[in-house]
């Protein structure tokens, strides 16, 4: 029989001791855990803290790309600002070095706002702390002007130096706002651009920055025997756009002298050529200043009925309804599968229903017995409504889809809106009927250009070009031209071109076409939807076309509500036709021979 095992009762002391070999042992377990997570699991972050704390490294800001115009006037350059740096080791008087240079900026510098004194002493603190580290190259200050560089040389400091430091500018203030966007600092500082070519090509704009890497020992002193490197920035690539300065002046000019004319709330105007694509002026009104996109103040007059100035590009990313300008592409696709033909008839006898909605002419006239011919020169809504249930809602959604509408261009800039083109499925009998005649459909006035353009170009949707080439250093890429589809036979661009050339000698707008010049276009009056109606006192005023004789070029004209008249047989066609004998004695153009008879 085994003895029982006695219970010992611990003493006081022992407990003690168990407890502290506990505490030691799970003090001991946290520490192994600590370092198990510092030298495993975390092991590349402390690495790279650890480079830190011994690596200084100031970034050289690079010189950022140039854009250019087709003719090579500069829309947005560099500034050679500078930034001025000390190079601690060699500054013998820590004292006199900070003072000086305090003194040199602050006579410039001084204003209303902050005295002398003020500024003196805020620069003396900051240069005295700088130059007094143990470092062998520091930046001092940024963005010093030419005039402050020239002034600081002149003291002769040695172990002072400057770095160019580039700033955007714009030479030719507002010219191409809405095309060149601005430049402005992220939420980290970076400055990146935004809106137009600025946002869409920053990343070869911006270039590579450089930078000066000095190594540092424990105490934070550099190693100098160890290293020093200096990266020089890499100059951002240059962009030289389609647009010819001239052209961009002379639109600018004339599309500013029409809002206000008109007494619109803004306005759009396209140039482009019809064959390439290419984009000889893009000018919204109003406009700002792109070095000071945050201040209205210098930017000409607004009246109260004009509204805030919009930094986006109204000619890409503003959609609206087009109204009668989008006839021509509903006739072009009856045509195109021989639904319909020029002397093809059809019934205007009043008003017509659809789907519970009446339909009716803009003018609420009826004519009879009229032909497609009279359909565009009247831009009768009964016709392009029967016209429209001819190709049905497939053919029509095809058509109106192939020619560009519901779908962004691709132009190369920031901000390109798609506008809105329902699914065919999504189309009653009143849908249809709208669509033909351009209210229930939504696109840019780049779109409506485009779609012109293809039945200017016989029948091709090509993508809008606004970059004539890139320049990398010595390196030119040219941006090819590029045509996305075919959208009508030639045989149909041709019939189309004859019937908007009826269309624009014998419309609506007859009295204001050149009549020494061939010129196919259309109007569109399109009425603004307010509270789920259409407001007549509001419209959008759109007049499209090109010379049809020459070719040479296309052009859009938009107006947003123009109080004058809301009508743009009375305010887009005269105003595109201003612009157009402007364009003519630029291209050389001479009168055409061939008259268009009605």
């Amino acid at each position: 029989m085994c003895p029982r095992k006695r219970y010992t009762k611990p003493t006081p002391g022992s407990l003690r001791v168990n407890i502290l070999v506990f505490f030691f042992a799970f003090l001991f377990s946290i520490i192994e855990f600590r370092l198990f997570c510092v030298q495993v699991l975390n092991h590349k972050k402390y690495e790279a803290l650890a480079a830190k704390q011994y690596w200084d490294l100031e970034e050289i800001t690079p010189r950022r790309g140039d854009i250019l115009t087709s003719d090579g006037a500069v829309l947005a350059g560099t500034k050679a600002n500078y930034l001025m740096y000390g190079e601690p080791k060699q500054i013998s008087d820590k004292f006199k070095v900070p003072r000086d240079l305090a003194l040199a900026l602050a006579e410039v510098r001084a204003s209303e706002k902050i005295s002398q004194d003020e500024v003196f002493n805020q620069l003396y603190t900051r240069f005295s702390e700088l130059l007094n580290r143990d470092l062998m190259w520091i930046g001092l200050d940024k963005n010093v002007t030419p005039f402050e560089k020239e002034k600081i040389e002149k003291l002769g400091i040695s172990g002072i130096g400057f770095e160019e430091e580039p700033v955007r500018y714009y030479p030719e203030g507002a010219m191409a706002c809405h095309v060149l966007g601005f430049v402005a600092s992220d939420e980290s500082g970076e400055k990146r651009g935004y809106y137009g070519i600025e946002g869409k090509l920053n990343e070869d704009l911006k270039g590579k920055p450089g930078r000066v890497v000095q190594e540092l020992d424990a105490t934070g002193a550099p190693i100098l025997a160890g290293g020093y490197t200096r990266i020089d920035p890499v100059q951002g690539r240059n962009v030289v756009l389609t647009l010819d300065r001239n052209i961009q002046y002379i639109v600018e000019r004339k599309i500013k002298e029409g809002v206000e004319k008109y007494d619109a709330v803004s306005g759009s105007v396209i140039v482009m050529d019809p064959v390439s694509g290419g984009i000889y002026a893009m000018a919204n009104y109003p406009v700002y200043k792109p070095d000071d996109f945050l201040s209205e103040e210098g930017v000409e007059e607004k009246s109260p009925h004009r509204k805030k100035i919009e930094k986006r590009n109204m000619a890409i990313s503003t959609t609206y309804e087009p109204g009668s300008v989008m006839k021509p592409l509903t006739i072009s696709g009856a045509i195109d599968l021989a639904l319909v033909r020029p002397g093809t008839t059809f019934e205007d006898n009043g008003p017509v229903w659809y789907s519970g909605y009446l339909v009716d002419n803009w003018d609420g006239k009826h004519y009879g017995t009229q032909t497609i011919v009279q359909l565009l020169q009247k831009s009768n809504n009964i016709g392009a409504a029967w016209v429209g249930h001819q190709l049905g809602a497939k053919n029509l959604h095809k058509y109106f889809g192939d020619f560009g509408i519901g779908e962004i261009s691709g132009i190369d800039l920031e901000g390109e809106d798609s506008g809105i083109l329902r699914n065919p499925g999504e189309l009653s009998d009143v849908g249809i009927a709208n669509i033909s005649f351009g209210q229930g459909v939504s696109a840019t006035p780049l779109q409506v250009l485009n779609a012109f353009n293809a039945i200017a170009n016989g029948g091709y949707l090509v993508r809008p070009k606004i970059i004539e080439k890139v320049v990398d250093g010595t390196k030119e890429i040219p941006i090819p031209v590029k045509v996305i589809r075919k959208v009508i036979t030639k045989e149909t661009s041709s019939t189309m071109i004859d019937l908007l050339e009826k269309a624009a000698v014998g419309g609506e707008a007859k009295f204001y076409v050149l009549k020494t010049y061939r010129i196919a276009g259309k109007t569109g009056t399109g009425q603004i939807p307010v509270g789920g109606k259409y407001d007549l006192q509001k419209t959008n005023a759109t007049f499209a076309g090109f010379m049809s004789g020459s070719n040479k070029f296309s052009m859009i004209v938009r107006l947003e509500e123009p109080r004058t008249s809301v009508y743009a047989a009375e305010t887009a066609v005269p105003l595109w036709m201003d612009v157009a004998s402007e364009l003519i004695k630029i291209f050389g153009l001479p009168p055409d021979r061939a008259q268009v008879s009605i």
